[in-house]
């Protein structure tokens, strides 16, 4: 059976640029390239702005610098990185309102990739103190994709999977009616019992965080990729030559 010769071209013009574009087939759970951009809005107000600002290393690897700009998390950075799989990495934080900050070992399987709902295996992870690396404390660690659901956000409609993590240790505190998430975000307290912390944390595939709890539920607003992706344009090839 022959294939059309225009269906062959199409083919072999999406294999060659897929080949040459340094990325994975699969879209990233959090871009994490320098300049990306969220903006969130608070259902109370609040207004927050995320931008990766650049890499640095910690432990040997090199993670990406996510910068918080605005309200009680102002000029909070938290790391991450992309394990082989896809699965979105949390190695530490740093705050400079707290004067501290941890650095994870192994990093926090934040969120697993492929997304699916149930439990995953806890990893037992030593939580080292930013400034001395000193090992504050060892701890298992399980973070489980608890919801998988559409979100309508100011930003748009996304498909979404809810993550929460199980907590056998209570976080640092922070400041009076507060704890401090394991990403270096304040929270405010849900109950006095945190020994399951209920899901905080929303993404979406090629997107990243789409929405947030801290106690004050924050919505994204826009998203400023200033690279364009190759996934993008890999999509504009498969619509113009079904």
């Amino acid at each position: 059976m022959s294939t059309p010769r225009g269906r062959t071209t199409a083919s072999r013009i999406a294999l060659a640029f897929l080949l040459s574009s340094n990325i994975a087939i699969a879209a990233p759970w959090v871009p994490l390239n320098s300049g990306t951009r969220w903006e969130y809005q608070g259902d109370a107000g609040g207004h927050q702005v995320e931008t990766i600002t650049g890499t640095t290393t910690l432990h040997g690897r090199v993670v990406a610098i996510k910068h918080h700009a605005e309200g009680a998390d102002t000029g909070l950075e938290n790391y991450w990185l992309l394990d082989a799989d896809g699965s979105v990495l949390l190695a530490g934080y740093f705050s400079p309102a707290q004067g501290s900050g941890l650095v994870y070992e192994p990093p926090i399987r934040f969120v697993p990739v492929p997304p699916v709902l149930g439990p995953q295996p806890f990893v037992s992870t030593a939580f080292h103190d930013f400034a001395t690396d000193a090992v504050l404390f060892t701890t298992p660690v399980r973070y489980d994709v608890t919801q998988d659901l559409m979100l309508s956000l100011p930003a748009g409609t996304f498909h979404a999977f809810g993550v929460g993590r199980y907590i056998a240790l209570p976080e640092p505190n922070g400041a009076l009616g507060s704890q401090i998430s394991v990403d270096g975000r304040l929270v405010t307290f849900r109950d006095k019992s945190i020994f399951y912390f209920d899901t905080r944390d929303w993404f979406s595939e090629d997107v990243g965080e789409v929405q947030y709890d801290t106690g004050e539920l924050y919505q994204l607003r826009s998203l400023d990729l200033p690279t364009a992706t190759a996934r993008s344009s890999w999509g504009r090839i498969k619509r113009l030559y079904r």
